[in-house]
């Protein structure tokens, strides 16, 4: 059912970032706001009610590139989705980036391959 989501392109900007340091493709809140970006899309495509019943990992974090310029870092992951009505469990490969606002006080975190 998890397996029919359509590619899409997904943005979530955090703030209270006090420090001018991007985050890395590792860090807490970048892989919190990815699964909250899946979830997110879950809803739109099978109802929210339907996504409350997947949880998220974010598993084999990759950085595939880091501009020298921006700092911004783009990176690539496995998604698992979990099932929890059933215990069934997929993983689809992401990439995301993680850029910083020209005010240096948020990030933006861009998600693509949710499917």
């Amino acid at each position: 059912m998890y397996k029919s989501l359509l590619v899409i392109t997904l943005t979530a900007l955090i703030s209270g970032c006090s420090s001018s340091v991007i985050p890395k493709c590792s860090a807490p809140e970048v892989i919190d706001t990815v699964k909250e970006i899946a979830n997110e899309e879950m809803g739109v495509q099978l109802g929210n009610e339907t996504a409350e019943v997947f949880t998220y990992a974010i598993n084999s974090i990759r950085t595939t590139d880091e501009n020298d310029k921006t700092g911004a870092f783009e990176c690539a992951a496995q998604l698992e989705i979990h099932a929890n009505t059933n215990g069934n469990s997929t993983e689809i490969p992401i990439t995301y980036t993680v850029e910083q606002t020209d005010s240096e006080e948020d990030f933006y975190v861009n998600v693509f391959g949710l499917r």
